[in-house]
C-alpha cells in the first residue's frame, strides 16, 4: 500500500486559520481536549485566588467560560478576527506582531501560543504575559510538529526569559504538570506546562 502524500495531518481539518496570515489562529474548532483541564484550572483558582485573568490566545473562549463561572473576571485576546463572533466574554482581537497587550490582572493563561510567535516579536509577547504576577503557560519544544511553529524552544529558554523580568518558576510546577496529565492524558500542560510567579 502506498502512502497518500496528499493527505493532510488529521488536525488540519479541524484547525481555524487565517489564509492570509498563517500566524493567526491555529486553534481547533469547538475546543482542543488537550488544552482544557478544568480540575487543574480549579486548583489554580483555589491556590492563587485570582480576581481577574487574561487568556492570551483564547481561541473560542473555553477557558474564559470556565474562569467566569468560578467568579473570576476573565478577558481574552486572540489574533483571529472571526473569534469575535464566537467568544461570549470580554474579548479583543489583538496582533502580537504589532505590539504587546496591556491588561493588568492577577493571572495570565497562555496555552499553545508562544511557539506561533516569531522570536523577533518576543518583547511584545513577554510584555503581554507579564500583565500578571502569575503566568500559567505551555510551549512547544524543538522538533514538535504543528501549525505555524516558528519559535520552538526548550524549557530553560522560557525560564531564563521570565527570570530577566523578575519571575521564578513555581517549585510546584512538576506536581501541577502531573495533576494536569492525570486529568487529561497528553494534555499540553501535562507535557510542557510552566507556572511563573513574580514576588
Amino acid at each position: 500500500m502506498t502512502e497518500n502524500t496528499d493527505m493532510k495531518p488529521y488536525w488540519k481539518a479541524f484547525t481555524v486559520v487565517d489564509s492570509d496570515r498563517p500566524d493567526l489562529g491555529g486553534n481547533c474548532r469547538h475546543g482542543d481536549t488537550k488544552s482544557i483541564t478544568p480540575k487543574f484550572w480549579n486548583y489554580l483558582v483555589d491556590r492563587f485566588a485570582p480576581r481577574s485573568m487574561l487568556d492570551v490566545g483564547c481561541g473560542e473562549g473555553h477557558a474564559l467560560s470556565f474562569f467566569q463561572r468560578q467568579g473570576v473576571i476573565a478577558h481574552g485576546i486572540d489574533g483571529l478576527r472571526q473569534h469575535d463572533r464566537i467568544v461570549h466574554h470580554p474579548f479583543a482581537v489583538h496582533d502580537l506582531t504589532r505590539s504587546g497587550y496591556v491588561y493588568p490582572c492577577d493571572l495570565v493563561l497562555c496555552v499553545e501560543v508562544v511557539e506561533h510567535i516569531e522570536e523577533v516579536y518576543l518583547d511584545n509577547l513577554l510584555s503581554t504575559l507579564t500583565n500578571a504576577p502569575i503566568i500559567v503557560m505551555t510551549h512547544a519544544v524543538p522538533g514538535q510538529q504543528g501549525h505555524h511553529h516558528v519559535n520552538l524552544q526548550p524549557r530553560q529558554y522560557w525560564i531564563d526569559a521570565f527570570a530577566e523580568r523578575g519571575y521564578f518558576l513555581d517549585p510546584d510546577t512538576e506536581w501541577m504538570k502531573k495533576m494536569a496529565a492525570d486529568e487529561i492524558p497528553g494534555s499540553y500542560f501535562g507535557e510542557t506546562g510552566l507556572v511563573f510567579i513574580r514576588p
